[in-house]
């Protein structure tokens, strides 16, 4: 009696576990060490949301000497010039460029994934 008990509650914890919708985690993601600050720079991927035509996301730069700042940056893609295009809360805008803006590039590789 014993075993089918043991045999049946093992089961069922398997069946449970097996069942768990499937939940992504927030975590940074590292995109880069700014060339003009020298912070290292990460995605906040809890903070990617999308509205219409815009992305959101916040910034996670983190300095030499281990203090962290922050900085909410959007993201649009700009049809008549193809291109993908910023701006952030510091007033800095531009176009996300492999080569020119290489942090606000990788930012765009990581929210095009959610």
């Amino acid at each position: 009696m014993l075993k089918k008990f043991l045999a049946a509650a093992a089961l069922s914890g398997m069946l449970i576990f097996n069942t768990a919708p499937n939940t992504a985690e927030a975590y940074d993601h590292y995109v880069g060490t700014s060339n003009a600050t020298g912070w290292e720079c990460y995605v906040m991927t809890e903070t990617v949301e999308r509205s219409n035509d815009t992305t959101f996301v916040t910034l996670k730069m983190v300095k030499p000497n281990g203090k962290v700042s922050y900085l909410d940056y959007r993201f649009w893609y700009d049809s008549r010039s193809d291109v993908m295009r910023f701006s952030n809360d510091e007033g800095f805008s531009g176009i996300a460029n492999k080569y020119e803006t290489p942090i606000e590039w990788e930012m765009l590789q990581v929210i095009r994934q959610f």
